[in-house]
């Protein structure tokens, strides 16, 4: 996959997402177009992490352990209610940055090369 299409695939995830969760509740933002831009922005940080300029530079970061410590770690942000404004945007930018990373390693597992479990550090 290109950075183009990680991007995308983030892009359209984090807008779905956002759209569905103020669509449940009633409401409708411009929030969703902005969880988009910013989700399309971190689409690549795995790659920025690990470099794609070999066939084999999946490692640790793109590991099914490390998909695994994001998706615990965004999990817990999610349950995370604050109550301050800064707190809040902290908390939509981990949000976004979690499912930006998550949607990257989902769409290199659903490639020829896949992902390791732990790779190399």
């Amino acid at each position: 996959m290109n950075a183009g299409a990680h991007q995308l695939g983030a892009a359209l995830t984090a807008y779905l997402t956002h759209s569905h969760s103020e669509t449940k509740n009633g409401v409708s933002t411009w929030k969703p177009l902005a969880s988009a831009a910013a989700s399309a922005g971190l689409g690549s940080l795995p790659d920025l992490l690990e470099p794609a300029i070999h066939p084999n530079h999946r490692q640790f970061f793109h590991s099914l352990v490390v998909a695994g410590l994001v998706g615990y770690g965004t999990y817990k942000v999610y349950k995370w209610q604050p109550e301050d404004p800064g707190y809040k945007l902290l908390r939509w930018a981990l949000l976004i940055a979690g499912g930006a990373y998550l949607t990257h390693l989902m769409m290199d597992g659903f490639t020829a090369k896949s992902l390791p479990l732990v790779g190399k550090l």
